[in-house]
């Protein structure tokens, strides 16, 4: 009952208590997939939504890349499609998380292509990622990569780049 009134009191004074945030997400039809998720998963889920994260093809917008060169497997164009899709080094995580052939995923829930009822090729990931049915797909995917993330493989080619060139007056 108390906190009944307390909820009542701050909606009516329009304050906001330090876990209001997470109260309005649910008010308002937030994703529950994603806000159930852990805080650094959510975020690079909301990243690659918005075309923002540590990508290639968003690396090389901003003038922090020389080229859309995927450096999980050296595709020539390291996009969403390609690292949610495509991806050589995330094959079996696609497999097993996201496109289970109409099946269910590791964790009980739908693939996308069973949700969508479409097939992976067709799927622009603009949509996917729109689609609250297949967050917790996506949300698995994200938990066991580290699609959206910059590893030591970006690291060591930039030592490596370094080193050439400070090999070079030699």
């Amino acid at each position: 009952m108390k906190w009944e009134e307390s909820k009542e009191e701050i909606i009516k004074l329009g304050k906001k208590s330090k876990h209001s945030y997470r109260y309005d997400l649910v008010k308002r039809g937030g994703n529950s997939a994603v806000m159930k998720a852990k805080k650094t998963i959510a975020a690079r889920f909301y990243q690659l939504k918005s075309g923002h994260a540590l990508i290639a093809k968003y690396l090389l917008q901003i003038g922090k890349r020389r080229d859309m060169k995927c450096w999980w497997c050296g595709h020539e164009y390291q996009t969403r499609d390609h690292l949610f899709k495509w991806c050589k080094r995330w094959k079996q995580e696609q497999k097993k998380r996201l496109w289970v052939d109409g099946q269910e995923g590791e964790d009980g829930y739908e693939g996308v292509e069973k949700v969508l009822k479409k097939p992976k090729i067709s799927l622009p990931m603009s949509l996917v990622l729109a689609e609250e049915k297949c967050s917790q797909a996506l949300m698995d995917f994200l938990f066991h990569t580290d699609v959206g993330r910059i590893s030591g493989v970006v690291e060591e080619a930039e030592n490596s780049d370094h080193e050439e060139s400070s090999d070079g007056g030699v």
